[in-house]
């Protein structure tokens, strides 16, 4: 028979990672950026600093990778370190997710 015991079961290690998104501008920018996120297997916290203007993802590395939470987040519609936004997700972001033009 098999006991399991609160503290010692074996805990993942974590990697956190920090992602460029320049693209961010508001509050709702943040909670499309942690919904896309949050979705993906392994990942465990999101933090997104719309004042930095970045992404810290904590996530199990056998479970996901930082390659594949970039895809995510650009196809979400924002650029993510050097991967640009997906044109498609961005034309559907509301007017004030949208980076604004500089003049």
């Amino acid at each position: 028979m098999l006991s399991v015991f609160p503290g010692c079961q074996k805990k993942e290690k974590l990697e956190t990672s920090v992602i460029k998104t320049p693209t961010i501008v508001c509050d709702q920018c943040e909670e499309r950026i942690k919904q896309a996120v949050y979705i993906l297997e392994g990942v465990k916290e999101v933090n997104v600093d719309l004042e930095t203007k970045t992404v810290e993802v904590k996530y199990i590395p056998l479970q996901t990778n930082l390659e594949t939470i970039e895809t995510t987040i650009s196809r979400a519609g924002y650029d993510a370190n050097t991967k640009r936004r997906d044109p498609d997700a961005y034309e559907n972001l509301p007017e004030c997710c949208k980076q604004q033009k500089q003049e």
